[in-house]
């Protein structure tokens, strides 16, 4: 298994891709980057045919692990962001969040 490489488009001026699939807009704020997959979604081709076919260049920039991963207040597993829940009180994986049980 490919282990997936994680990254942030950024455009010449340093700004990041922000925003939704219904408006794209490029921001200062890390915090509201995109983060994609760039092996799943190919994202090195997408880029290269921006470069070659519309004469846009972007980079993509390297996420660190760290910053996209979170542990389970509960049991304790690592998991992406985007795949843990808040409950209102902790962040739970989806095992522990389906299991309903409390530790």
């Amino acid at each position: 298994m490919i282990q997936p490489l994680f990254v942030r488009i950024r455009d010449l001026e340093g700004r990041y891709l922000s925003g939704g699939a219904r408006e794209m807009v490029f921001c200062d704020d890390i915090q509201k980057a995109i983060v994609f997959d760039c092996r799943r979604e190919h994202i090195d081709e997408q880029l290269e045919y921006l470069r070659r076919a519309k004469g846009i260049l972007l980079q993509a920039e390297p996420v660190d692990p760290k910053e996209i991963h979170e542990k389970c207040d509960r049991c304790g597993h690592l998991a992406l962001s985007f795949h843990m829940f808040f409950d209102g009180q902790q962040y739970l994986c989806g095992k522990c969040r389906d299991s309903g049980s409390a530790r």
